[in-house]
């Protein structure tokens, strides 16, 4: 039932937590205020979340533009960071990635290692990951490890299982359950597409206004895209909206070495961009490609202009379906997009139809490890909902 004690007095340590999460610490009675709760109700909650050692007191200090106090220090109450730790791993197609964040969503610990994913079974890459997850945890009790949650390209049903990875060359892999099978300790595991984590990532990070409708794409080998509106993912009927790389660009388009050729992915990707410059005789290392794009190289500049003409198409696309204001490019391939922003913008000028903003496009800040990190922050927000 939802109005018995306990239920309710669950529900109003969730809606503390949150309170605390974003104004980062408050005394007694500003909580009370914001809870809408007398003091007394405030009190207990604030005790009974310090007995879970999620919660700690602080002496109150004046906030930015407030005059320095007179009289005794106030006690302010703030997130205990030490509290909890939520943990993100990132199977990629060239690398693994680990991320650990703890309550205040803060970074403790990130490792990423090189790895050819597909070039070993699906047992053999979960066990890898899972070696990866073990050693960036943090030594403390079993029950502040909060959980774990696995990211990869594929579209993966709610039980945790990849129905199809395919740059992973992976069908029907139960991803969670295996996860779950190698790690040294119980803990809770969940699966989520890397596109959808990066973008909750890039919520998470506060560079962004949680009311936009904004659109993602991480580009990597492949390119994963996700879709939010008010902070939050929209999924989809069955849960794989965005998959925007898969969007037809080309009819009877260039071979692709891995996916179907003429799709957004085959043709922005990591794999069509170094192909590219080792065909014409350029080193198939994507930091040499960013390297001579920034010394002006004639050949580099061919590739780049290309990318940026079919990222554009695919932009114009999701642009006129979903009427975005900002799109965020992310993953390992996204540095190329300041060597070609003016192209791109005047692409999409004469692309869209009269009247329909072209929305602003940014380029993440979370690095090579913005999914693993978002993974770890969609595990930080399930903890702090109400249905968790």
């Amino acid at each position: 039932m939802m109005n018995n004690p306990q239920t309710i007095r669950y529900l109003n340590e969730i809606d503390a937590l949150n309170a605390l999460f974003r104004k980062g610490g408050m005394s007694r009675a500003e909580l009370a205020r914001v809870l809408g709760l007398n003091r007394s109700s405030t009190g207990n909650i604030v005790a009974s979340l310090m007995s879970s050692g999620l919660v700690i007191e602080a002496p109150d200090t004046p906030r930015p533009g407030e005059e320095k106090r007179t009289g005794r220090p106030g006690i302010e109450i703030r997130l205990s960071p030490d509290g909890g730790y939520f943990t993100g791993v990132e199977i990629g197609v060239d690398r693994l990635s680990a991320v650990v964040i703890d309550l205040s969503a803060s970074t403790v610990q990130q490792k990423s290692v090189a790895f050819d994913s597909p070039s070993f079974p699906p047992e053999a890459v979960i066990a890898k990951a899972a070696a990866l997850a073990a050693s960036v945890l943090p030594t403390v009790e079993e029950s502040r490890l909060k959980g774990i949650c696995v990211t990869l390209p594929a579209l993966l049903d709610h039980a945790g299982n990849a129905r199809n990875a395919h740059m992973l060359g992976w069908r029907d892999t139960p991803v969670t359950d295996m996860l779950r099978e190698f790690l040294p300790f119980p803990i809770d595991v969940t699966a989520e597409n890397d596109a959808n984590a990066f973008a909750i990532g890039e919520i998470y990070s506060g560079d962004l206004d949680w009311s936009n409708t904004s659109i993602f794409l991480h580009i990597e080998n492949g390119v994963g895209g996700a879709i939010t509106a008010g902070g939050r993912l929209f999924r989809g009927a069955f849960g794989f909206a965005g998959e925007f790389g898969h969007l037809t660009i080309e009819r009877n388009g260039r071979p692709a070495r891995r996916g179907t050729a003429g799709e957004l992915e085959t043709l922005i990707g990591k794999d069509m961009v170094l192909g590219t410059y080792e065909e014409q005789g350029g080193q198939p290392d994507l930091d040499r490609f960013l390297a001579a794009l920034a010394r002006g190289d004639e050949m580099a500049r061919r590739i780049a202009d290309a990318w940026a003409d079919d990222l554009s198409h695919g932009l114009a696309q999701l642009v006129k379906v979903l009427d975005p204001d900002l799109v965020v490019l992310g993953g390992s391939v996204a540095p190329i997009y300041p060597f070609v922003e003016k192209r791109v913008r005047e692409n999409l000028d004469s692309m869209l139809i009269v009247g329909l903003p072209r929305p602003k496009i940014e380029l993440s800040t979370l690095g090579p490890s913005g999914a693993a990190f978002g993974a770890a922050c969609m595990v930080h927000q399930r903890f702090f909902s109400a249905g968790s």
